[in-house]
């Protein structure tokens, strides 16, 4: 606070918030409960001054992580801790309101009995003229969860430390540009330079940081449905964009060391922990997870070609201090979803669900622990061996199947890296198996279906997703169709060019609306189970028919690599322009242009569109910033393969110049893309492409590795 007029002001400062509960459980069983548990208890230093609070909980469990703030006051050379308090919410407000508080000024000293964890902290001070005070605030938690001694005395004396480090006003400064030097080198990785400033600072500046945010935040920030929710085993997604900015800052170790924490999340039969911070939980609840990992990893050692990261020994999620290489890790989740937790049809289990964690199709679903345990059972009982089918009549996903294909894919594609012949041949050939199955059961004249059902015996359902299905909602639309069925099928290399054809016809019937793509047509998924999407929401929120924009920008994802590959031009040209919609629809600085209907956030990705009102619904957080950071790359023509860069642009039909700056590890690139107005692509317009000024001979650039600047120019004639 600075002082600007000619005479010494004498003021009052008072900092509020309130602490979170240990019981995060009872925020949704007994908020009562969450109150009687905690009292509020002072802070003082070894030189007997009061410098907090804290809150006292009194189960043990409960004393694992304790919360503090601190202030300091920073008056010349002089420093000051809080010089009152107040813990008491009801005493702070009195009859005012909380913008004006009653007892804002006069803070009454007294320590409250139960909560909630409210507190407010206070101090005069004096400014003279033409002075500034400085005034800094410390929040934060000290935990067990990185030292199995903790105790009360810990935190005590870690507070201390952390003021005694801050003793000086600079180093908060230093501290702070320290962060901010950090996030304008991250956010170099892949910078547009369009000259429109709200989408360069949308993707350059907002996007990246998103999505660096949620690497670590994910489903625990905001509240969603639940009360408490921590890192989910899918959301290694957000590092399948991360990575290669943290990569090019010179944390390779660091990513790593991610990728290490989700193995650890693996059991040895490879389904994997749904949900997880320091302990895991939800243990193959839902079938997907697992399969999540291994393009986590395949865009790391292709990026990196650092293969040594295969051998790395890595602890399994069963415990007992086991550790085992990465590669039988990835090796284990691959059987697992391809030989043993499979239906009918060799495709895999749907599970609880999968990736749409409202597809919950069988009632008497089973977790991944439950399963291992009937395996082992019926291993014994048939006198089988390890990588038998286990035998159910449970549901299969097929969007499992099309994330299975890819991963088999990867793994292939890694071991060729690793000069391991025998598991690519494997891989190779487990490939085509399940490529087949999903050819010979999953396709239904006009689409993929979603899922296989085997439990009715009188053939009454056979599948979800697809027409003939039963299962509409709509008398006017002959099945159910999910974009998930189409993405997947796209992505994961299995749609054939007359398929990808017949699905977008498909799409643009029944998936596309105005509001942009929808997650599923109407569907009366109540017929099949009772915890569905179409029994939880209404049609056109969430997973029920919401332009869900997580999947909406994986189908842009899909709708832009076909179109980089089909040979039907006209084709190529509608899956363009349905990209270039939906990225416009998902963009979220494109909500101010109508922000008292469309509301959202004009800086962060949210969740979903109502098909109806077309309002943007949260949480914030969601897969949608990483799906649409990769879509946008994708669409400026970069994709990293084991050759170096694959690049092969599609740009908008009216633009006619597309510049950006890309670096790599070990040098950085300039590409300037240029073409007539109408839709271009490198399958079939005639161009000229220069690396360095040179024309080169394939769309194949090289990664450098002279720590210089080249640049690539593509001209489209």
């Amino acid at each position: 606070m600075k002082n600007a007029s000619d005479k010494a002001r004498n003021l009052s400062i008072t900092y509020m918030g309130m602490f979170g509960t240990g019981a995060t459980h009872a925020i949704f069983e007994d908020v009562t409960y969450t109150n009687v548990i905690m009292q509020s208890a002072a802070l003082y230093n070894d030189k007997g001054e009061f410098i907090g609070i804290t809150p006292d909980y009194y189960p043990e469990e409960f004393k694992q992580d304790t919360r503090f703030v601190s202030m300091i006051v920073r008056n010349g050379d002089k420093k000051s801790f809080p010089q009152s308090f107040c813990t008491d919410y009801n005493d702070f407000i009195g009859k005012g309101t909380l913008e004006h508080p009653s007892g804002g000024y006069n803070l009454n000293n007294k320590l409250n009995r139960k909560g909630p964890g409210f507190f407010a902290l206070g101090s005069p001070f004096t400014v003279e003229a033409g002075k500034t005070v400085v005034i800094d605030t410390f929040t934060g938690l000290s935990s067990s969860k990185d030292n199995e001694n903790y105790s009360d005395a810990i935190m005590c004396n870690e507070l201390e430390n952390l003021l005694s480090y801050f003793e000086k006003s600079e180093a908060v400064e230093e501290t702070l540009n320290e962060i901010i030097n950090f996030h304008e080198n991250y956010c170099k990785y892949f910078e547009f330079q369009t000259g429109n400033k709200l989408f360069d600072s949308g993707f350059n500046k907002n996007l990246s940081f998103q999505i660096l945010y949620q690497t670590f935040m994910s489903r625990s920030f905001c509240q969603t449905q639940k009360g408490y929710r921590e890192i989910g085993f899918r959301e290694i997604q957000d590092m399948f964009a991360s990575m290669y900015y943290f990569i090019n800052i010179g944390y390779q170790e660091f990513v790593r060391d991610l990728l290490f924490e989700w193995t650890a999340n693996v059991y040895k039969m490879g389904y994997a922990n749904h949900n997880f911070y320091w302990v895991g939980k939800q243990p193959g609840l839902y079938s997907d997870d697992s399969l999540w990992l291994l393009q986590a990893y395949y865009r790391y050692i292709v990026y990196t070609k650092d293969t040594s990261v295969l051998n790395e020994e890595v602890p399994v999620a069963d415990g007992n201090n086991e550790k085992r290489a990465v590669r039988d890790t990835l090796k284990a989740i691959i059987q697992y979803s391809a030989c043993i937790s499979v239906g009918d049809h060799g495709l895999p289990l749907l599970d609880h669900a999968d990736w749409n964690d409202c597809l919950k199709i069988d009632n008497n679903y089973i977790d991944g622990a439950t399963k291992e345990k009937l395996y082992y059972e019926q291993l014994k009982k048939t006198n089988g061996k390890y990588g038998d089918r286990f035998v159910s009549d449970h549901s299969e996903s097929v969007m499992n199947a099309f994330l299975l294909k890819l991963a088999i894919d990867h793994l292939a594609e890694i071991a060729a890296l690793d000069q391991d012949a025998k598991l690519t041949q494997e891989m190779s050939e487990l490939s085509k198996v399940i490529y087949n199955r999903i050819q010979e059961h999953a396709w239904k004249k006009n689409f993929f279906a979603r899922v296989l059902l085997n439990r009715y015996k009188d053939g009454s359902y056979t599948y979800l997703g697809a027409k003939g299905d039963k299962l509409s909602d709509d008398p006017n639309i002959d099945g159910v169709y999910f974009l998930n069925s189409f993405s997947w099928s796209v992505l994961s290399d299995v749609a054939t060019d007359e398929q990808i054809g017949i699905m977008v016809d498909t799409i643009k019937k029944y998936l596309l609306t105005k509001c942009g793509l929808r997650l599923i047509s109407p569907a009366d998924l109540n017929k099949l189970a009772h915890d569905t999407a179409t029994g939880h929401y209404f049609f056109g929120d969430r997973e029920n028919g919401a332009v869900f924009k997580h999947a909406s920008m994986m189908a842009a994802a899909a709708l832009v690599k076909a179109a980089k590959k089909v040979k039907d031009n006209e084709l190529a040209k509608e899956m363009t322009r349905i990209a270039y919609f939906m990225v416009d629809l998902v963009l979220p600085y494109k909500n101010l242009e109508n922000p008292f209907q469309v509301a959202g956030n004009p800086r962060i990705c949210t969740q979903y569109i109502n098909t109806e009102t077309g309002e943007n619904i949260g949480p914030l957080l969601s897969g949608t910033a990483t799906w649409l950071n990769l879509t946008l790359i994708s669409l400026a023509g970069i994709e990293y393969i084991k050759e170096g860069i694959s690049f092969n642009p599609i740009l908008r039909e009216e633009e006619t110049q597309l510049n950006f700056v890309l670096k790599a590890p070990k040098c950085s690139y300039k590409f300037s893309i240029s073409k007539p107005a109408g839709f271009a692509r490198m399958e079939s317009s005639e161009y000229e492409l220069l690396i360095d000024g040179k024309k080169a001979d394939s769309a194949i650039i090289p990664m450098f590795t002279d720590e210089k600047e080249h640049t690539v120019t593509l001209q489209f004639k």
